[in-house]
């Protein structure tokens, strides 16, 4: 008996010291800093148009990156979901200012921003012809005026390999629901 006693303290001592070391851990994680999240447009191997991913960093070195759905995307950045690989819950579209309430003025509906992503690659979507148009000057790729202004407004240079991410990935989602953004976009030839 007084064996299984030692024994019961002994488990609840090495628990409570791996809570304690798990805790530190977490502590020193970062949500805004050590998380990032993005998108590449083009005609993907994956069948669509826009391939999301998460990217995760450590000291601020890219230490990872994991490619997610919509629906994980969405459930993730509104902090409805835990961060992949923690068991922290964040709201990244809240941080950026970035709502789901299309009854408000000013104020962004990331279903649509999302869905409509594809139209700053292409001309009309490539998969569902005559559905529906975009915003491209070119047929599949923008023009080069359109091409130099996604340069120099987010980074990105080449679509089926680098990702809008970080703060380009929010800055892309809030313009492709903005109708100056759109006019001055398709402008561009």
């Amino acid at each position: 008996m007084k064996q299984l006693y030692l024994n019961s303290i002994l488990l609840i001592c090495i628990m409570l010291l791996s809570s304690s070391i798990n805790q530190k851990k977490e502590t020193n994680f970062n949500p805004s800093n050590d998380v990032k999240f993005g998108v590449k447009i083009g005609l993907l191997p994956t069948g669509g148009l826009t391939q999301f991913a998460i990217f995760y960093y450590k000291n601020n070195r890219l230490s990872g990156r994991q490619p997610i759905t919509k629906k994980e995307l969405v459930n993730i950045c509104t902090g409805k979901w835990p961060i992949p690989r923690t068991t922290k819950f964040y709201d990244f579209f809240e941080e950026q200012q970035f709502y789901n309430d299309s009854l408000k003025e000013e104020i962004i509906n990331y279903g649509a921003a999302i869905d409509s992503l594809w139209k700053v690659r292409f001309s009309e979507h490539p998969l569902q012809e005559g559905l529906e148009k975009g915003w491209s000057q070119g047929d599949f790729r923008p023009s080069l005026k359109q091409q130099e202004y996604i340069f120099n407004r987010y980074g990105v240079r080449g679509y089926d390999q680098d990702y809008f991410s970080d703060s380009s990935f929010y800055k892309l989602l809030k313009d492709v629901v903005d109708p100056e953004w759109i006019a001055h976009y398709k402008s561009l030839r």
